[in-house]
């Protein structure tokens, strides 16, 4: 995606900074954000977002936990809201694979699944 720019629409003073790479080929123009011009300031946002957007399939893990996690919460949020709950499992449980917590809105419960039915038991609801 190109696109020209004239930065004298778009920042309000001749403060901008040229990045260069090792080859001395510019590969950035820093505009501090306090001298974008206010009439031009959203297209350039824009502009900026669509140059740095990285499709889901080309971030690291780390970078889809963090566009995740947000939603992850909010859904998790409404669950407990709506009554429902939601299952996770026991961070310090390495021996029981078979142990989940079902974390309510106002409690939490240890239960053991059975892998091969698929059925459940409390076993405790105090911990």
């Amino acid at each position: 995606m190109y696109k020209t720019l004239n930065l004298k629409e778009f920042v309000t003073q001749d403060t901008f900074n040229i990045v260069y790479d090792d080859q001395q080929k510019a590969t950035a123009v820093l505009v501090p954000v306090s001298h974008w011009h206010p009439t031009k300031a959203a297209e350039l946002q824009l502009l900026m977002e669509q140059l740095t957007y990285i499709p889901v399939f080309e971030c690291s893990l780390k970078e889809i936990e963090e566009r995740l996690c947000p939603e992850i919460q909010n859904v998790e949020f409404e669950n407990t809201r709506l009554g429902h709950y939601n299952v996770y499992e026991p961070a310090e449980n390495q021996e029981h694979k078979n142990h989940v917590i079902r974390e309510y809105a106002d409690h939490r419960e240890l239960v053991e699944v059975d892998v091969n039915t698929g059925k459940s038991q409390i076993i405790s609801r105090k911990f």
